[in-house]
Parts: C-alpha cells; structure tokens; sequence
C-alpha cells in the first residue's frame, strides 16, 4: 500500500495519483496562562487553574508531488486537488503512517511548485489538539487487564495452562484457588466467564509476541485485542 492520508474519504494517491514527500506533524502548543507578580522577579502558572492545561492547534503538513507534461490536464489535476481540499467547518484526516488515530482539521493552505513537468504540492491543516483513537479501536490499555496469571511480568505457555485449569475447575463446580485479580486476568475475551476461548485467545497472544508482532505489555494486549475482534487477524 502506497501510503498517504484519507480527507473527505478520499485518498491523496489512490483518488488523486499523489505521492507523498514528506509530512510533518507538530506537536500542540500549550496556552500560556503565566502572569507575572508585579514589581517581582516570580511568575505564576495559572494553566492548571481550572482543571487540565489548554492547548492550541497542531499544524500538519504534508509535501506531494506529481508528474504531468500536459500543461491543460496539470491545471485540471490541480483544480480537482483544491476542489478535494475546500471544506467548510472541521472534518476527519486519517494519516496512513497512523493507522489506530485521526486527527480533526480544518481547511488546509495549499500552494503548488512546477518544474519541468513535476508538480510539488503543499499542504498544511491546522488539526485539534487532540489525536483521537479511531471508533473500531474498543480496547486501550486503560481498558484492559494483562493475562499474565501468574503475575510474572511474562505472558507464557504457562498462563494459557492456568486458564484452562481455572476453566476445568469452574466446569466441575471445584474451587479455582485463583484470586479474583487473578480469576479476571482469565476472562481474556472479557465476556463474563472463563472457558477455552480465553486460553485459545491468550495462546495466540504468546505466539504473537514470540514472533515480535506484539509487546507483552497491557499496550500491546489492546493492539491485540483490537486486531483480533476488529480486523480479522486473530483467531477469532
């Protein structure tokens, strides 16, 4: 896939042949809310006054290019781009190099170079605060609990065999001997009971990690879980 970004739900190469050069994205300024004590040398901070600091918006910008010795068809292509970039109010930017996040622009500035026949177009969006997860993104490591049972630091083989033994234990009405940290650490799938689904589930995590696709952190677990019951690369 030739990456790029995704406005008004079309795509800079894949509907308008765009390549892109380079894209920067800046970091979201924070309000200064400092006053200075008069006739003193000490200056407040008021930022946190009210809650949480304020920031502003961030700026990104994106550097395309594309290739056209037909002076009529360039222009058209270019009208069509700026056509593509006019938008009232804010809409939803996805960046391919972001594939989880997205960000909320505005309409860009947009000016465009030529030589000999190659077109270099810039783009610069002024973007919210905020990078927000995308909506299919159910889980974040705020949201979910590691399986690692044993509370090793470590997802193994040996968490999966935990699961199944609590999963034995539950089915013959006996006694788990788990904590209830531990008994919720089972329900990987986050269903309400621990069964084999979960072991299978946490199973396909360690092969996962073991193949360096994922960290075994609470982070990677959610990037898991994510792909696994959102886009079809798990076992599920």
């Amino acid at each position: 896939m030739i990456k790029g970004i995704t406005v008004n739900g079309k795509h800079s190469y894949y509907n308008f042949g765009l390549r892109l050069l380079k894209r920067t994205i800046g970091t979201a300024p924070k309000d200064d809310h400092t006053e200075r004590v008069p006739y003193s040398n000490v200056t407040h901070d008021f930022s946190r006054i009210y809650g949480d600091p304020s920031y502003g918006e961030r700026t990104l910008t994106y550097t395309f290019e594309f290739m056209d010795f037909r002076l009529e068809w360039a222009e058209e292509s270019i009208f069509t781009i700026l056509e593509w970039l006019h938008f009232p109010g804010r809409v939803i930017l996805y960046d391919d190099m972001l594939p989880n996040h997205h960000f909320e622009v505005r309409e860009p500035t947009v000016s465009h170079t030529e030589n000999h026949g190659v077109y270099t177009i810039t783009v610069a969006f002024k973007a919210n605060p905020a990078i927000k997860p995308n909506p299919n993104l159910m889980y974040t490591a705020d949201t979910v609990v590691l399986p690692d049972i044993n509370g090793d630091g470590l997802i193994t083989a040996t968490d999966v065999s935990m699961i199944l033994a609590a999963y034995a234990h539950i089915s013959a009405g006996e006694d788990t001997g788990l904590t209830p940290e531990q008994l919720k650490a089972c329900d990987a799938n986050m269903d309400g009971k621990i069964t084999a689904a979960d072991a299978a589930l946490v199973q396909a995590f360690y092969v996962a990690i073991t193949a360096e696709e994922y960290e075994g952190t609470k982070e990677g677990w959610a990037d898991f879980l994510n792909d696994t019951f959102n886009r079809g690369k798990g076992v599920i």
